[in-house]
């Protein structure tokens, strides 16, 4: 079942732009993607635009099955390389790195959106610390 209140309308034109939870969000059809995903297709009832369910995500555009993509990122979340993730998935090693690179991207720009005005009081460094430690101390051994 799609839960509307998660969309928002990204035509930048539309008075409800970038707006989650406004009640201007409908359901308008589904369609079968060349992969045999069914998606939803949805329709901002203030602009009259129509997009995917999957629009401004990771899923969108891809010829992989949301299921492959899950699996390739799993892999790669284990510690598996773009070619051993290909060999097990047997997929192409060019189509991995395409999903890791999109996958990085949708990341960069999700976080970027949500931690913008982000105000720290405290920032724990520990494990960087520790780095440059090691590097200073291997550096005079030298």
């Amino acid at each position: 079942m799609c839960d509307k209140t998660i969309y928002f309308c990204d035509n930048e034109d539309c008075k409800s732009y970038g707006l989650r939870n406004q009640g201007n969000i409908t359901k308008a059809g589904k369609y079968t993607t060349s992969n045999g995903d069914i998606r939803q297709m949805l329709k901002c009832n203030i602009c009259h635009t129509r997009f995917s369910e999957t629009r401004n995500t990771l899923f969108h555009g891809s010829h992989y099955s949301t299921e492959t993509i899950r699996q390739i990122i799993s892999c790669v979340v284990e510690g598996n390389g773009v070619r051993s993730t290909a060999r097990i998935l047997e997929l192409s090693k060019d189509g991995v790195n395409n999903v890791i690179l999109k996958a990085g991207n949708h990341a960069d720009k999700v976080l970027s959106d949500l931690l913008h005005s982000l105000h720290l009081e405290e920032c724990q460094l520990d494990e960087l610390w520790s780095f440059v430690q090691k590097k200073k101390r291997l550096r005079k051994k030298m």
